[in-house]
């Protein structure tokens, strides 16, 4: 898992896990994976901003913005902190709507919104449609190159001409 339930105490107390969870690890694990998701497909939603139409496969591949899965399967010290920090926040919003054992709730929500409208920034969505954000230090897919002797066929497209004017 990208992150693990030990890192949650970065951004909520132990004793407020606790209470919320009633001591239940199972509800911290289903915070964090559902937050892992979340903040997964902003960044599927980046590599697709654009129209896909006439694209091949490696055509697609060589314009991602994003390896997905490169960030998401880091371990260790290898992890970007930035997308930690925003997984960490989303996921103690999914523990914290749970129960609000003392005044976090308001804190916790405002660090969700927070995070939402990074999420969106990077993914160009919203309010942020013509978002340039894009963090330069996580891992870009590295395209193929068509190896010698392969014939990958080009998508078929068709477009008219424009038209004649008499003058």
């Amino acid at each position: 898992m990208f992150i693990s339930a030990d890192e949650m105490k970065s951004v909520l107390y132990e004793y407020q896990i606790e209470e919320i969870t009633e001591e239940n690890d199972d509800i911290v694990t289903e915070g964090i994976e559902a937050a892992i998701s979340e903040v997964k497909s902003y960044f599927h939603a980046a590599n697709n901003r654009r129209e896909m139409a006439g694209l091949n496969s490696q055509q697609y591949n060589a314009w991602k913005l994003y390896d997905v899965d490169a960030i998401f399967n880091a371990t260790g010290n290898a992890r970007n902190k930035f997308v930690m920090r925003i997984v960490q926040r989303v996921a103690a919003w999914n523990i914290c709507e749970l129960a609000n054992p003392d005044v976090i709730y308001e804190r916790v929500k405002t660090h969700y919104d927070n995070a939402i409208t990074t999420l969106e920034k990077i993914a160009g969505m919203g309010e942020y449609a013509n978002s340039q954000m894009v963090l330069t230090d996580l891992p870009s897919p590295t395209p193929v190159t068509p190896s010698e002797g392969t014939t990958e066929k080009k998508p078929f497209r068709m477009i008219s001409r424009p038209k004649f004017q008499h003058e």
